[in-house]
């Protein structure tokens, strides 16, 4: 069974909980905004921490982060596979000891991504193309993780994906977002778009994107539990 943990509504699992429903797998959705987050990683096979508004250094605004990262631990420790997406892998990267700070400008939008060399022999990165445009909204970032390896890199973020191990996952972006879920954040979030200045387009830039997150994380729920 797949445990997928909220932290906001309108941020969910997307294209992927189309995934998971061809393979006929069992999943949990936990909102952890609204009940408890498990912090034993034993009964699932698989560990997806999704993102949200809030900073990983949010935890006394948000207590449900601190349970959040006592399951990501618990996930290092036993060897469960766990994928984090940006809050989920902004919260991972602290959980290993990476500090978390403000970018030195926000991502939001399309924006293309450099998959590095390791990516390329990674499981769950070997098939894509070098460059890859990808979903962004965020406006903190980290320092790479001891002993993991970077993934992905864009222009103001180097870190952009990330794996500890062979089994823990991080993407500072979303790859999971639907058309429907773009054009929900654009409209809950109006006001940092009007800060910013940014503007998103509605249309997918690159037909492939669609196809890239699905390939993507069919991999992810082929990773055994262990090593």
């Amino acid at each position: 069974m797949l445990l997928i943990v909220k932290n906001i509504s309108i941020e969910g699992p997307g294209l992927w909980e189309g995934v998971v429903e061809e393979r006929g797998m069992k999943y949990r959705v936990v909102e952890a905004y609204e009940e408890e987050v498990p912090t034993d990683p034993e009964p699932y096979s698989h560990v997806l921490i999704l993102g949200g508004p809030m900073s990983a250094n949010e935890e006394e605004r948000y207590p449900f982060l601190v349970r959040e990262i006592e399951l990501i631990s618990k996930c290092v420790e036993v060897d469960k596979p766990l994928l984090g997406i940006c809050l989920g892998s902004q919260l991972i990267a602290k959980t290993l000891g990476s500090r978390i700070y403000p970018a030195p400008a926000k991502e939001i939008g399309w924006h293309v991504v450099e998959l590095t060399r390791p990516a390329a022999m990674d499981f769950l990165f070997s098939f894509m193309p070098k460059e890859v445009t990808v979903f962004q909204w965020h406006g903190e970032t980290f320092d790479l993780p001891r002993h993991s390896v970077r993934l992905a890199a864009s222009e103001v973020c180097p870190n952009q994906a990330f794996r500890f191990k062979n089994h823990i996952y991080g993407l500072q972006f979303h790859l999971e977002v639907t058309q429907g879920m773009v054009n929900t954040w654009k409209e809950a979030y109006k006001d940092e778009l009007k800060k910013e200045g940014a503007a998103i387009p509605s249309f997918l830039p690159d037909p492939r994107t669609a196809g890239i997150s699905w390939e993507f994380f069919s991999r992810f729920l082929q990773l055994p539990r262990s090593f």
